[in-house]
């Protein structure tokens, strides 16, 4: 047995995620953060849309078309698992995914991670397909069904993302490529994935795969391998992988990450070693009934459930996310600023504060600096960006000017005097680690600025609970402090409602 005589899996997700667009790593914080209003809450399709039509159409993360929200209603749940509709108590409610919470809804979004946690679990057959209707019925997609029916009949069992680091590993570890030399073919990943051999384990062997590879190089292959048009058509959407920051598109197939090889590769070996997979088409194998049976997972909760990187054990998923854990704890503990390394580049200089910058942590970034790395990622926060806005507007209402850096979130000259601003999303269980985090930033970008006299200034998002936290800022660091009351409006204690007055904030 090997290669089909006809593929059964002809393509790679479905044509609606255009992950190869610059700015769709802030598209995609986006699109969390409107769902994330509605977890919870029943399924009111006339009030999605409304809150998906208010996204400024000048905004570098506006929809393509705001009058067709197909691919949120189906794409970005099915496929990368940002969402689920699940019916509680005869009614259908929008959950958003513990995954898309914590890697796109935090305080510091990480759409690297959170892609690469997703595609190690997305696999064929998966339970695509359900379609919620207008009155609370929900129905199987035609075409999804023949597909998923068939892939079935056939035995395929697939997680595309595995099978792809497999092949990595084979070329490293069997055959001794080095990493920069290593590129799975399109039309190698093709092959793979409707070889029989291969296609009928979501975790075949190394060696199997290996011995696959080789085998191609000097087999008559059957025709369709060499028909373009059918590749054509299984490569189109392979972009969303380089967005899992392990990999980069050639014309012909795939290459590691250039931004650090080994650590890509780490992650990379961590794939391949799954064996998490979704068993809810278990009992459709052999099944007599297969298409009711199939139909009765998909329109089920469970790929919902499933396609939840916060399902997989807890020492896999940290293994699959950024390691800037002790950054963070760093941070958190307020340590001294010589126990975190800034790097020695220089200070980057202060620019006019853009609005509708593309602030999301995308390929690219600074990877040997981790701390401009955890601040690009903090300033990619939704309602972080929204308080900056804000603010940068009330500073420039009062011709006062307002300048940026990769660090500084916000600077300004009032009556010869500077002004640092840095702006903190929270929560109630959070504030007091972020305002930790506060502290020592203002101090030090105040240095490196070289701007010894400036006043420093807190933005919470929400007020801290804890009093004795004003007390603190204001008498022993010297820090100003206001919060959000609104969606417009920032408030002050009495002993600096004076100074954030005077210049516009408050």
């Amino acid at each position: 047995m090997g290669l089909l005589v006809e593929p059964v899996v002809k393509k790679f997700l479905a044509n609606k995620i255009e992950s190869s667009q610059d700015d769709w790593g802030d598209y995609l914080l986006e699109i969390a953060d409107i769902f994330s209003t509605f977890d919870g809450e029943d399924l009111d399709r006339d009030l999605l849309a409304s809150r998906f039509s208010e996204i400024s159409p000048r905004s570098p993360y506006s929809l393509r078309d705001v009058a067709n929200f197909r691919d949120e209603f189906g794409a970005y749940g099915t496929y990368l698992g940002v969402f689920r509709f699940e019916k509680q108590n005869g009614q259908w409610k929008v959950l958003l995914s513990n995954s898309a919470k914590h890697f796109l809804c935090s305080t510091e979004p990480d759409v690297e991670s959170f892609c690469r946690a997703q595609m190690a679990l997305f696999q064929y057959p998966n339970g695509a397909g359900a379609v919620v209707q207008r009155g609370n019925s929900v129905h199987m997609q035609s075409n999804v069904k023949r597909d998923t029916v068939r892939e079935i009949q056939h035995n395929i069992r697939i997680n595309p993302f595995r099978l792809l680091c497999k092949a990595v590993v084979a070329q490293h570890e069997m055959n001794g490529f080095p990493l920069a030399e290593i590129e799975i073919e399109y039309k190698t990943l093709f092959m793979l994935m409707n070889d029989d051999r291969i296609n009928q384990s979501f975790s075949p062997s190394d060696s199997a795969v290996h011995d696959a590879i080789e085998e191609y190089r000097t087999a008559v292959l059957p025709l369709w391998t060499s028909e373009q048009r059918l590749l054509t058509n299984f490569k189109r959407n392979f972009h969303i992988f380089e967005r899992t920051g392990l990999f980069t598109r050639s014309h012909d197939g795939l290459l590691l990450s250039r931004a650090d090889l080994n650590k890509a590769y780490g992650y990379i070996q961590k794939v391949s070693d799954m064996t998490h997979y979704f068993r809810g088409f278990d009992s459709c194998y052999g099944a007599a009934d297969l298409e009711q049976q199939v139909k009765g997972v998909v329109v089920s909760p469970e790929w919902g459930r499933y396609f939840d990187a916060f399902t997989l054990p807890v020492d896999t998923l940290v293994a699959l996310s950024d390691d800037l854990s002790l950054e963070d704890a760093a941070f958190d503990v307020a340590a001294p600023l010589g126990a975190i390394d800034f790097g020695d580049q220089p200070f980057p200089p202060l620019n006019n504060f853009q609005v509708n910058q593309i602030r999301a942590f995308t390929q690219g970034e600074n990877r040997m600096n981790p701390a401009e790395t955890l601040v690009r990622r903090e300033k990619a926060n939704r309602e972080h960006a929204r308080i900056l806005a804000l603010l940068a507007s009330r500073l420039r209402a009062q011709d006062h000017p307002a300048y940026e850096n990769t660090f500084i979130d916000l600077c300004s000259e009032v009556d010869s005097r500077d002004f640092i601003f840095e702006v903190k999303s929270n929560n109630a269980h959070n504030a007091l680690s972020q305002i930790r985090k506060a502290i020592a930033q203002l101090y030090e970008y105040r240095y490196r600025s070289q701007k010894a006299g400036a006043a420093l200034c807190i933005v919470m998002q929400q007020k801290p609970k804890q009093e004795w936290v004003v007390d603190y800022l204001l008498n022993d660091r010297d820090i100003y402090i206001c919060w959000m009351v609104d969606d417009v409006r920032l408030e002050s204690p009495p002993q600096c409602y004076n100074i954030l007055s005077q210049i516009g904030v408050i």
